[in-house]
């Protein structure tokens, strides 16, 4: 319970943090450039801002323009000037996640003025899960949300939102990563009208953000069960640093079958469970742990050095994904090790590897079982 509460406090920490900072200082600087803003009072501004989501890309586009201007907010717990987006700041956390809150927060607001107007407003939030009260229903709102936050991560998406609004859970689930590959939004639109066309992305504009995009993200959809050009593979780096998990811990005694009282307190995680499919449901992600063999968790913990949280999530997005039969046939005891090898090579290239955000591995292997789309299941 421990692991569990200080994770917790971390996260309120930083977004404590955050929201003072955007709340004051962000303001402040914003609105030298924006009449509008600086005309409200001030403990209004910020929520103003999340509400219209025309403010709110006009804000990203003078951050990036004048982005010297907020040397004195952009500092590492040392107070030194931080210029890149994935270096931690002193909150701990780093400008690209602080963006991908802010882009969150602001559809979510977006989505349930839209869908269900009825409910409370969004709070702000990093990655943590919203607490709700038991069996409370979920509104459409919240389920689009749930099915879209793992790819909601630029601020160039801001626009996009009212499109992203008209998408039904299910086919967020099916098309994955390649949201991220529509920029525009009639290119969206031609997404959400055939979900199986390929989709060109983009080159980069400057002043969008694509800079912080990984190559992850916008990578295509590429089938794993077709051949893979072999191509020099780079060592995976530090393992033992990265605390790449021990076989002996996750695997039996007999290393048949993964463990699944290994993963306890990493399924209590709040960053962990934030990307994890239907993370309340402990139990049943407990027994689909242990069905998972030796063999292709092994492959994938040596092949890429992966940690506990996430083989984890690899895992479990996967089984979502394609459900627990064919998730058997590629993950089970008996797997072909021919197919777990081909995800392996297709991640190495991708650049997954000990160092690698948990958010990132959920994209990934969604962007890999694509085409088998999201659909009800009752196994």
């Amino acid at each position: 319970m421990g692991v569990k509460v200080d994770a917790m406090t971390d996260t309120a920490t930083a977004v404590f943090r955050i929201n003072g900072t955007l709340q004051g200082p962000v303001v402040d600087i914003l609105g030298q450039f924006l009449p509008e803003l600086k005309a409200l009072p001030r403990e209004q501004a910020y929520d103003r801002t999340l509400d219209d989501l025309d403010l709110l890309t006009r804000c990203f586009q003078i951050f990036r323009k004048e982005r010297p201007r907020f040397r004195y907010v952009l500092v590492d717990e040392r107070r030194r000037p931080v210029s890149e987006d994935n270096v931690p700041l002193s909150c701990g956390r780093t400008l690209a996640e602080v963006i991908a809150m802010v882009v969150r927060t602001a559809a979510k607001r977006y989505f349930r003025r839209r869908l269900s107007p009825s409910s409370v407003r969004a709070e702000m939030e990093m990655e943590a899960e919203e607490v709700r009260p038991q069996g409370a229903a979920r509104s459409p709102a919240d389920e689009l949300y749930d099915a879209i936050k793992a790819y909601l991560l630029h601020e160039w998406q801001v626009p996009l939102v009212p499109t992203y609004s008209e998408m039904d859970p299910a086919l967020v689930r099916r098309v994955g990563a390649k949201i991220l590959d529509c920029r525009e939004p009639d290119t969206l639109a031609r997404l959400i009208a055939d979900p199986d066309a390929p989709v060109q992305p983009m080159a980069d504009e400057e002043g969008q953000g694509a800079a912080t995009m990984p190559s992850t993200f916008a990578a295509p959809f590429v089938s794993p069960f077709a051949p893979v050009a072999k191509a020099p593979i780079t060592p995976v780096g530090p393992v033992v640093h990265a605390r790449t998990a021990d076989l002996d811990d996750v695997l039996t005694p007999d290393h048949q079958r993964l463990r699944a009282e290994a993963f306890t307190q990493t399924l209590l995680d709040p960053e962990v469970r934030a990307v994890l499919p239907n993370a309340d449901q402990i139990v049943r992600i407990g027994d689909l742990l242990r069905g998972v063999g030796g063999q292709p968790a092994a492959a994938l913990v040596e092949g890429l050095g992966l940690r506990k949280d996430q083989l984890a999530v690899m895992l479990m997005v996967a089984q979502d994904c394609i459900g627990s039969t064919v998730f058997g046939r590629l993950f089970g005891p008996r797997a072909d090790p021919e197919l777990v090898s081909r995800i392996v090579e297709r991640a190495r290239l991708r650049g997954i590897g000990p160092t690698t955000e948990v958010i990132e591995c959920a994209i990934f292997m969604r962007g890999v079982f694509a085409r088998f789309g999201h659909r009800s299941r009752r196994d």
